[in-house]
């Protein structure tokens, strides 16, 4: 299967679809043949230095859209949306277009292991304070080769936001990973965009937790079969009015109208 590179942009106002994107409930999104060919998508626009701006496209996300305007607009001006669900997945297949599922927990590594034996630098924004310190101790020893040259948690590190900006402007990393939950990661990352265009960025969500081994993730079985809703779910019930986002998207999916 052929990756097509070429970006989305907006025309009179309306985003004009890429050759290889298919729209799920009004999102477009790009069917990837394995996370690595994700990631060597990635790893093109930061080598190239064009910059660009990732996001995972799951269940949750395209309901959440068809409420929220702010939110759906920033997604269209990605230049990358990625399928993250096991729903998007097949609501995709559905439409005759295959593609591997593409997690954001695994694709920011993936990302980084491509770049191995290259300096490359990074800018880590999110999650707790002494989980950022965790993760930032865990990339360095993992990753020798990257500078970490902004690192704020996404407590008082984050709140001051102009402070923030002025910061990525001048260390100028060639990637921003935001770890801050949807939507504020997003809409952050627009204003980051702004001012430092040439870099890449990756909403993550809680991938911080994850690598930092403070929240454990779903068994390799069950993120295999589209479960890992499921294990998240179990793990935190709290999450259970997010659930009723998912059971909606499964509703417009046999419904054919997504």
């Amino acid at each position: 299967m052929s990756i097509n590179t070429d970006r989305t942009t907006p025309v009179n106002g309306v985003i004009s679809l890429s050759a290889d994107e298919h729209t799920i409930g009004g999102i477009p999104v790009s069917p990837f043949e394995s996370l690595s060919a994700c990631a060597q998508r990635i790893l093109t626009d930061v080598r190239n230095g064009v910059g660009g701006f990732a996001i995972a496209i799951n269940a949750e996300k395209v309901i959440t859209c068809s409420r929220d305007r702010n939110l759906e607009a920033t997604i269209e001006r990605a230049t990358l949306r990625y399928p993250d669900g096991a729903g998007v997945v097949v609501a995709m297949r559905l439409k005759g277009a295959r593609s591997a599922r593409v997690a954001g927990a695994d694709l920011w590594l993936e990302v980084l292991r491509q770049s191995r034996g290259q300096s490359l630098s990074v800018a880590l924004i999110g999650a707790k304070p002494e989980v950022l310190a965790a993760t930032r101790r865990r990339l360095e020893a993992d990753f020798p080769d990257i500078v970490v040259s902004v690192a704020r948690n996404g407590y008082d590190g984050a709140r001051d936001i102009d402070a923030l900006t002025r910061e990525l402007a001048a260390a100028k990393p060639d990637i921003v990973f935001v770890a801050l939950g949807s939507p504020r990661q997003e809409l952050m990352i627009e204003r980051f965009r702004a001012v430092h265009g040439a870099g890449f960025y990756m909403g993550l969500g809680g991938s911080f937790d994850i690598y930092a081994g403070v929240k454990k993730r779903a068994p390799l079985w069950m993120q295999r079969r589209g479960l890992e809703w499921l294990f998240r779910f179990l793990a935190e019930p709290s999450r259970a009015p997010r659930e009723t986002k998912r059971l909606k998207f499964l509703a417009l999916l046999v419904l054919g109208r997504l």
